[in-house]
């Protein structure tokens, strides 16, 4: 039983009305110059038509217009004519206009946030595969001795970490020991031939991980090597394959840095974990690629179940 110490993540890595009214007096002269010889009752006097003088009565038939107001300084305020509360009063006692509120409907910023930069991706050249169209590497290069597993992905939770492991597989699919598989805690197979290169945190350009394999120093018992890639912690996050995009397995050759093969990966589900991403498995002395791109409701541990690494709990 191999006691793998699945849980070393923690431990690795990491907003606001004055009126004129009164009669005038005539300068102060009687009010009554008519002679005594004519009474006075037989000759009244014509209130139709005003006496000259300086006491002819005020003509009442013809009241002041007050829609229009007398010129001078006492000139009444035309109160028909009521202040515009619409444009707002010059000076210094301008009140605010409140018939026009300040738009709350529209934030100081309005100019949309730009899009993060798409990350840099290695152009690579070689034989782009769909899932399950296997491919012979041997073909390729039959030179072929040191390979690079180089693996990428695009999160749409930033939050998940996902992490890319070996399971080095013998016959029936099952590990050939407990510690045949490597992985961020265990960087390098016993028989030295497969090295984990790091853990990316998926933010650098280029591949996120690399697993290097030397073929000729594979153990004879090994006759494939499964790449699968996991969400650390995905069920204590509530977190799937529906939060990355753009995943991808491509293999290299080490010697030369030429791409042989790459597979796109196209099903990103709710209910997958974990996702076998690809095989390198030797048959008829050549080495092919087998694009997989099957997904399990499995963390890292339930995938050691799967094949068959006994787990110490």
């Amino acid at each position: 039983m191999f006691n793998i110490p699945m849980n070393t993540k923690g431990a690795m890595s990491s907003d606001s009305l004055l009126s004129l009214n009164g009669t005038p007096t005539g300068g102060g002269l009687p009010t009554n110059n008519v002679s005594s010889a004519a009474p006075m009752t037989q000759q009244p006097m014509n209130t139709q038509q005003p006496m000259g003088g300086f006491n002819q009565p005020m003509n009442t038939q013809q009241p002041m217009n007050t829609q229009q107001p007398m010129g001078g300084f006492n000139q009444p305020m035309n109160t028909q004519q009521p202040m515009n509360t619409q444009q707002p009063m010059g000076g210094f006692n301008q009140p605010m206009n409140t018939q026009q509120p300040m738009n709350t409907q529209q934030p100081m910023n309005t100019q949309p946030q730009a899009a993060p930069a798409p990350r840099q991706r290695p152009e690579g050249g070689g034989v782009r595969l769909k899932k399950g169209q296997k491919m012979s590497l041997s073909q390729i290069n039959p030179n072929l001795t040191e390979i690079q597993v180089c693996l990428g992905w695009d999160l749409v939770n930033q939050e998940c970490d996902l992490d890319a492991s070996a399971f080095m597989l013998g016959a029936g699919d099952k590990v050939v020991g407990d510690d045949w598989f490597v992985f961020y805690g265990q960087p390098t197979s016993p028989d030295g031939a497969i090295v984990h290169m790091g853990d990316g945190d998926g933010s650098a350009s280029g591949d996120d991980e690399i697993i290097n394999i030397t073929l000729n120093k594979l153990d004879q018992r090994v006759q494939k090597v499964a790449f699968v890639v996991t969400i650390n912690e995905a069920k204590e996050r509530n977190q799937n394959f529906s939060m990355v995009q753009n995943a991808y397995v491509r293999v290299v050759d080490k010697t030369t840095g030429k791409e042989l093969v790459k597979f796109m990966l196209t099903d990103y589900f709710a209910n997958v974990t974990s996702m076998v991403v690809g095989e390198v498995y030797n048959k008829g002395g050549q080495w092919r690629f087998n694009p997989v791109g099957n997904g399990f409701a499995h963390d890292l541990a339930g995938l050691c179940g799967v094949y068959g690494v006994n787990v110490a709990d």
